[in-house]
């Protein structure tokens, strides 16, 4: 899983966003079209012989009149004259029986041909089809990997460069976001502190991947199973006052005495304390001094000038006014130094350190792990006073479980991690109390699950809301009409009429004849006259009678929609608290497409 996410990323990215795949549309090779041979000279023969067959019967009774003709010609007239007739009967006949035979034999030898030729066609469509076939499964198949090239889940992050604030999630969400988010940055050369507050090892997965890569690391549990780790290495007098002071008020949300003083008296302490480093263990047997609780034989880690210095520096009257606040001072101290040691913490200064995390452990009681989230937020702080995390690179810091710490602290911080260079990257598991004050304060925002309605409505209100139209009155309306009409008539009518003709005719017909056998000639005619006479007398009645009946029937319906302008969220609250473990809502000012919605489950940026 950790090499995917390391071969997956090039730039900064803090999960993945679902945009689908893109439909490609195959354009498929055109089909093969078989080319069948056109009986063109086949067809031709066919309308000849059809033609013949058709002028059978009359070429038959020509060739009938034929034969006759000859034979009347040859009895009656000259033998060699019937040779005109007898030729033209030839004709006949062969125009009737000859001339079809021929066309028949014709069109067969030409159908054979015509059929040689549609096999090779037949056979040439075939290895033709056979190629478009491999062709077609080809052009598909590379289509096919075209559209399984494309990943439907594309890099998303936060387009700013500065602060970031996440809210909400679970321990298992804040994994994968540090997995992610984390791979990223130190792919791209970057360096990362992480401060774990959270006592859930959130950030163990991000260490194991940087293990597995050869990735240099630096990783401290506090306090450590030997609980011998010094957190005050390094640090001056004045830088102990105020951490110490600040994480014992941050832890103790009741005191109300003024810090200024705490930092000041914790600072003189340590400023007594210079035969050795500093360590709890010595700032506790120094205060045990202060407060006379022991003897110069018992002060232990303490050299005898240590002591002296010590019991010198409060007079009666000042240690009288002071005791609660060194009893409270104290009792903060032997605490942590209950769970500390004088092994010294290196490795702020190492800018080769691609990762560097503090861990807080998951062992601790809760009253001991607030004070040490508290001791290790103001340690990192002062570091990065003095620019100890700066340096070449981009460099990142983040602190999962910042709900602990208060938003005046915060906000400083933010400002000490803009003028030392440094990127502060915010996890708070809640959207409450400092979280609220603190929503919109960094440049990007992400929201992963808020159960709480509360929060997760507070969540969608910085969101944003956008003006919808939504369907506010639906009507719907049915209704029939049916009309019937019935009409009757009756018609009478009576008619009468009457007509004569009378007429005469007469014709006269002559004709004459000349005959081919015998040479005479007769005359023949006749002649006729009459006279016509008639008369018609009509008369009729008439009566008809209809009735018709009509019936029609219409049905309308009819459906309208009303629609109204209103204000509502962008992301409702409910989707909010139904996001799943890994998924995220990005709301960044720099991104055009803000708000954005991804999953920061490493698994999907696999291949």
């Amino acid at each position: 899983m950790a090499e995917q996410v390391l071969a997956s990323v090039q730039t900064e990215q803090w999960g993945w966003e679902y945009r689908g795949r893109e439909v490609v549309v195959a354009e498929r090779p055109e089909p093969v079209v078989p080319e069948v041979p056109v009986p063109a000279a086949l067809a031709r023969l066919e309308d000849k012989r059809a033609t013949a067959d058709r002028m059978r019967s009359a070429l038959t009774w020509a060739l009938g009149g034929g034969v006759l003709l000859t034979l009347g010609v040859g009895v009656l007239v000259h033998t060699p004259v019937a040779l005109v007739p007898a030729a033209l009967t030839v004709g006949l006949g062969w125009l009737g029986w000859g001339r079809p035979g021929l066309l028949r034999r014709t069109a067969l030898r030409e159908h054979h041909r015509w059929m040689t030729e549609c096999a090779e066609s037949l056979t040439r469509f075939e290895s033709d089809v056979q190629r478009w076939r491999h062709e077609l499964h080809d052009h598909e198949r590379a289509k096919a990997d075209q559209v399984e090239s494309v990943r439907p889940w594309v890099p998303v992050g936060p387009a700013t460069k500065e602060r970031v604030d996440l809210y909400g999630g679970t321990a298992a969400g804040w994994r994968a976001a540090l997995l992610v988010m984390g791979g990223s940055l130190m792919s791209a050369g970057g360096r990362l502190t992480v401060l774990d507050l959270t006592q859930d090892s959130v950030v163990e997965p991000l260490r194991r991947m940087a293990e597995e890569h050869g990735a240099p690391i630096r990783a401290t549990v506090v306090p450590d199973d030997s609980r011998s780790l010094n957190l005050l290495t390094e640090l001056s007098a004045e830088e102990i006052g105020v951490v110490i002071a600040e994480a014992l008020r941050a832890a103790d949300h009741e005191q109300t005495e003024s810090r200024g003083v705490d930092a000041a008296l914790m600072q003189q302490v340590a400023e007594c304390l210079v035969g050795s480093p500093v360590t709890f263990g010595r700032l506790h047997l120094a205060f045990q001094v202060l407060l006379r609780q022991l003897t110069p034989d018992q002060r232990g880690e303490l050299t005898r000038a240590e002591y002296a210095a010590l019991s010198d520096m409060l007079s009666d009257s000042a240690r009288r006014t002071a005791e609660p606040r060194l009893f409270r001072l104290a009792a903060g101290v032997k605490r942590l130094a209950a769970v500390s040691g004088d092994v010294p913490m290196n490795g702020w200064d190492d800018d080769d350190t691609s990762l560097r995390v503090v861990q807080l452990s998951h062992r601790e009681p809760e009253l001991t792990a607030a004070l040490f989230s508290h001791v290790i937020f103001q340690i990192a702080m002062s570091r990065i006073q003095r620019g100890q995390l700066s340096g070449r690179g981009e460099r990142i810091l983040v602190i999962a479980g910042a709900d602990v710490v208060a938003r005046p602290e915060l906000e400083r911080f933010d400002s000490i991690c803009r003028r030392n260079g440094l990127r502060l990257v915010l996890f708070f598991a809640h959207l409450r109390d400092s979280a609220v004050e603190l929503l919109g304060g960094g440049d990007a925002v992400l929201f992963m699950r808020l159960g709480n309605a509360k929060e997760a409505e507070q969540a969608a209100t910085f969101i944003g809301r956008q003006h919808r139209l939504v369907a506010s009155q639906f009507t719907y309306s049915h209704g029939t009409n049916t009309s019937e009409s019935t009409s009757d008539s009756t018609t009478r009518g009576n008619s009468s009429s009457t007509s004569d003709s009378v007429g005469t005719q007469t014709s006269d017909s002559r004709q004459a004849t000349f005959g081919l056998l015998f040479s005479r000639r007769h005359r023949s005619g006749s002649k006729s006259s009459g006279e016509q006479y008639s008369s018609s007398t009509t008369g009729g009645s008439s009566w008809s009678e209809s009735a018709s009946n009509s019936t029609s029937k219409a049905t309308n319906e009819s459906t309208s929609v009303g629609y109204q302008r209103t204000y509502e969220y962008s992301v409702e609250p409910t989707v909010l608290q139904g996001l799943s473990p890994t998924a995220f809502i990005t709301v960044d000012p720099l991104d055009p497409g803000s708000p954005r919605l991804g999953d920061c489950d490493p698994r999907l940026g696999g291949p």
